[in-house]
């Protein structure tokens, strides 16, 4: 088969295979890989013409777009294509110079199929090349979130604990939005860390917004080793829609981030449910500190 002939190979051919290959298709990576390469390709994998992939003198944003065909149509039938090899082979200069969310599409394809064994092992992306926010601008938006905790909040957060502990809990909180990290004290597994995870499990709460944020910020530190982030996404990924646009998305870039370095794993979510891409996290403009309001 010709690169021009990989594009003939119709949705209603490659979904059976999907169904039956099921470890293609039901884990939470396969389908975020696909869903990005499917954005990156321009909402049809299978309508473009992917011989631009193979083309140098194609523009830059046609190779991108159809070379995420191939991977999306090599992943979503479960099959090789050596094709893809070759590509990594000789095109990596130009697929990395792609913009951020799809330089970290194409690069999480590779590596969603080498890990299927659908790819050779040699055609590894660097961890860098797989991410589309670095994690200093993720952990800048959401320390910028957790500090902005009003009075009202810290008080609220503080009795969270069925009104147990309320000094000690909200001098933690002052000390924790007071370190440079937004990190809680090392060995400190309860003050004030188990407040906030009470109020970050429901998203209505007085002080939410804030709490999740330093629930994310300790998911990126640690590895998520409680799985207090991947727990919180199961339980709310449609409320996370529905926050102010800041915070939704900075905790969706910082939930790709978790995703982009195999933090995530196979959270137990929707089928229907993949991460958006999110391009702009930075702060909003300084004001002053809310929590003397």
């Amino acid at each position: 088969m010709n690169p021009t002939q990989v594009q003939t190979c119709r949705i209603d051919r490659v979904r059976p295979r999907l169904q039956h290959r099921g470890m293609f298709a039901d884990d939470f990576s396969s389908r975020q890989a696909l869903a990005d390469l499917e954005r990156a390709a321009g909402g049809d994998p299978l309508a473009d013409d992917t011989s631009a992939a193979f083309d140098r003198a194609a523009l830059p944003d046609r190779v991108w777009a159809a070379t995420a065909s191939l991977l999306w149509q090599a992943m979503a039938g479960g099959r090789r294509d050596p094709f893809l090899e070759d590509i990594w082979d000789q095109w990596q200069a130009e697929l990395l110079a792609a913009p951020a969310p799809i330089r970290a599409a194409l690069m999480n394809g590779f590596q969603r199929l080498r890990d299927l064994g659908l790819l050779e092992e040699r055609c590894k992306p660097l961890p860098d090349h797989r991410v589309t926010h670095p994690r200093s601008s993720v952990d800048a938006a959401l320390k910028t979130i957790a500090r902005a905790m009003t009075l009202p909040e810290m008080d609220h957060i503080a009795r969270a604990d069925y009104g147990m502990d309320v000094a000690r809990h909200r001098d933690a909180l002052v000390a924790l939005l007071a370190d440079p990290d937004v990190a809680y004290p090392p060995g400190e597994f309860w003050y004030p860390a188990e407040v906030v995870e009470l109020v970050a499990h429901v998203p209505k709460s007085t002080g939410y917004i804030p709490c999740m944020a330093i629930v994310l910020l300790d998911a990126l530190r640690t590895g998520d080793m409680q799985d207090n982030a991947t727990f919180r996404l199961q339980g709310q990924w449609a409320e996370l829609f529905a926050l102010p646009q800041r915070a939704r998305d900075s905790f969706l870039a910082a939930y790709r981030h978790l995703y982009e370095t195999d933090i995530l794993g196979s959270p137990n979510l929707p089928k229907t449910f993949t991460l958006p891409w999110v391009e702009n996290i930075g702060p909003a403009p300084a004001k002053s500190d809310r929590r003397k309001r």
